[in-house]
């Protein structure tokens, strides 16, 4: 392959393959953390319906050696991968990604454990791989967003399988040639609709993609090539999953800065600046949609700060960016994956109690008469600016005449409000309760602490099957 410097894929190739593993304790410390949150999730997600329904069919599909979080049966790393990833996004509390508009790590992190535990590799291989395909994560979606992602297309199962694929090239040690091609086969295998959200086959995009991104690196890993214009070119990704507009809205992204969303592929300082340090996760402090938690935390700080409740409350308006709102098209949810995407539910539920648990999401929860009788308080205006151009709005009109408000730039969870390392550890003891014991628990707590050493990836396996 000959290599042009001005070509996006090749740079991205490049860096992948050949940076070396040099990384800072800021970006070494989150990587573990992104880890000890996605496991958190993986476990009690390994239970919900969709993971249950596909696991036999996975063992049917590609049985094998490697084992994945909840099940001890043997799937091949593209199975363990598609399992993986769809319990780790099922309950809708994993992390969120700005540069790529994405769920990075739940199809990332699935994607590295399976081939990990496949060719016996330790933490250390792991927080090494997901930096850098983190990185490539954010650089490919930054290719196409903020539009891809308003557009409908769904950048968790899109960009995270491209971005992904980098990842487990990285792990697998594949040279910049082989690299390339394994990015370029990624973007044949990436797919997916907002349309889904609601449904199960929401959760299931992490795990397609997961299963996607391994699978283009171990077929360019045996010597299967691709295209080289696969991102940039007149028939790439950034024409066909932006729209034949693209030029106009990269002109339009100029000066604007959205998490470094341009709509352009850079073929230039790949990873600089390094993305897990700029910007960092967002570790969710609620288990739903993640364009819900500006508004919850607004109305919490308000309700805690004014001391209401629920027989104060006239109504509440959310003022907010329209791409928040339209993913939250369920305003009368009747099933737990209708309620992740309801800011109504959302909003009630935390009006009524304080907080939104992993219980408020239960089937037999959303129907409770004293949450749905506060779904018509809410109210919404969709607001026609990008997140980073509008802050969320959170106006509460109490029924004595007064009207207080707050104003929300950033979740509780992000680089700017973090979770502290005990908080983080109270959901992770909160998503594990009654799945693993106490003795186990504390056996994959001790492991995760340590996970950037030569701790082998099947020992911390062996624990949560």
């Amino acid at each position: 392959m000959t290599f042009d410097p001005d070509n996006p894929l090749h740079a991205i190739a490049r860096w992948t393959a050949e940076t070396p593993d040099a990384w800072s304790p800021l970006a070494r410390t989150r990587a573990r953390d992104a880890f000890i949150d996605v496991i958190a999730c993986m476990v009690p997600g390994a239970h919900e319906d969709v993971t249950r329904r596909l696991i036999p069919l996975a063992a049917d599909w590609g049985r094998g050696d490697c084992r994945t979080v909840g099940y001890g049966q043997g799937l091949s790393a593209p199975m363990a991968a598609l399992v993986g990833g769809t319990a780790a996004h099922a309950l809708d509390f994993d992390d969120n990604f700005d540069p790529a508009k994405a769920h990075a790590t739940a199809v990332l992190a699935p994607a590295l454990l399976a081939v990990a535990e496949a060719r016996g590799m330790t933490g250390a291989a792991l927080i090494d791989a997901y930096i850098v395909g983190l990185q490539i994560i954010g650089r490919v979606g930054q290719g196409v967003n903020p539009f891809h992602r308003s557009r409908g297309w769904h950048a968790t199962a899109t960009v995270g399988a491209v971005g992904s694929a980098a990842g487990v090239a990285r792990l697998i040690g594949l040279d910049a040639e082989r690299a390339a091609h394994a990015v370029s086969i990624a973007t044949s295998l990436a797919g997916g609709f907002m349309s889904q959200f609601g449904t199960m086959t929401k959760p299931l995009h992490a795990g397609l993609a997961a299963r996607g991104a391994v699978e283009a690196a171990l077929m360019a890993e045996a010597g299967i090539t691709a295209g080289a214009n696969t991102l940039h070119g007149p028939h790439g990704m950034g024409a066909l999953m932006v729209g034949p507009d693209v030029a106009e809205l990269r002109e339009r992204m100029k000066n604007i800065d959205e998490y470094g969303q341009k709509v352009e592929f850079s073929a230039r300082d790949i990873g600089n600046p390094l993305m897990i340090e700029k910007y960092g996760l967002k570790v969710k402090r609620f288990p739903n949609c993640g364009s819900v938690h500006r508004a919850l935390d607004g109305l919490l700080e308000l309700r805690a700060k004014h001391g209401f409740g629920p027989a104060d409350v006239d109504h509440i308006l959310v003022r907010a960016p329209a791409a928040h709102l339209r993913n939250l098209m369920y305003e009368r949810p009747v099933t737990s994956a209708e309620a992740k995407f309801s800011l109504e539910y959302g909003l009630a539920v935390g009006l009524l109690t304080g907080n939104a648990g992993l219980g408020d999401y239960e089937l037999e929860a959303i129907a409770r008469p004293e949450v749905t009788a506060l779904l018509p308080l809410v109210r919404k205006d969709y607001v026609e600016k990008l997140e980073s151009e509008f802050s969320t709005q959170v106006h509460v009109t109490l029924k004595d005449g007064r009207t207080v408000s707050t104003e929300v730039d950033f979740p509780v969870g992000s680089t700017i409000h973090p979770l502290t390392e005990a908080q983080l550890w109270d959901k992770f003891d909160a998503c594990v309760a009654g799945f693993l014991d106490a003795d186990r628990r504390d056996k994959v707590k001790a492991m995760l602490k340590e996970m950037d050493s030569d701790m082998p990836v099947r020992e911390l396996h062996k624990q949560l099957v």
